[in-house]
């Protein structure tokens, strides 16, 4: 074997040897990319993840928060109009005696409150009627029941109605337009709420 035969083998060797380590030295370097691109897009995705569940529970706080405002909107509102109602309402009973139902009003009152009182007499006690100033007209056309016990006074301040009361003053029924008003007034709003949230829901 000469010696160009051998020099040209041992550049032949070199030559795929170079090759080998080129190739190795390329997929080391594909790996690495593609390791670092799976990487990096593992890194954008729980960024994206994060960032949507960020978005999301935002927009979660966004939609209560509205939710919340629209609610005491309603209330507000309904509250509002409640108030309005009452108010026209109590206007309204410092009128009523001018009206021509009020006798007869009146004389239901009457009655209801001293057939209330009358169990609780003892003896010949009398009972004491309490009635405005302004009723000692009205009064003459009632028909008070048992009114040979029953005692009037003129010393009320109120818009219409009266006050009954046995003579020992131990037993007393208010049944004045204020007195029954106040007694009427949780069921009174409590009625007018359930309208009114009726009316802004529909609405």
């Amino acid at each position: 074997m000469d010696i160009q035969t051998i020099i040209d083998g041992i550049v032949d060797a070199g030559k795929q040897e170079i090759a080998s380590i080129n190739k190795k030295a390329n997929d080391q370097i594909t790996a690495i990319r593609e390791k670092a691109v799976a990487e990096a897009n593992q890194q954008k995705e729980r960024i994206l993840k994060d960032s949507r569940i960020r978005s999301k529970r935002t927009q979660a706080i966004i939609e209560q928060r509205t939710a919340m405002q629209s609610l005491q909107m309603h209330a507000n509102a309904r509250q509002k109009l409640i108030l309005m109602v009452l108010e026209k309402t109590k206007s309204d009973l410092k009128t009523f005696r001018d009206k021509p139902i009020y006798c007869s009003t009146l004389q239901k009152l009457i009655n209801d409150a001293i057939h209330a009182v009358l169990p609780s007499l003892i003896g010949n006690q009398k009972i004491v009627l309490h009635v405005n100033q302004e009723d000692e007209q009205v009064i003459q056309s009632v028909d008070i029941p048992c009114k040979e016990k029953v005692q009037i006074q003129y010393d009320l301040q109120c818009s219409g109605g009266c006050e009954v009361e046995s003579e020992d003053g131990l037993v007393r029924v208010l049944n004045t337009f204020e007195s029954r008003f106040d007694r009427a007034l949780p069921k009174i709003q409590q009625d007018l709420s359930v309208f009114f949230e009726e009316q802004i829901t529909s609405s």
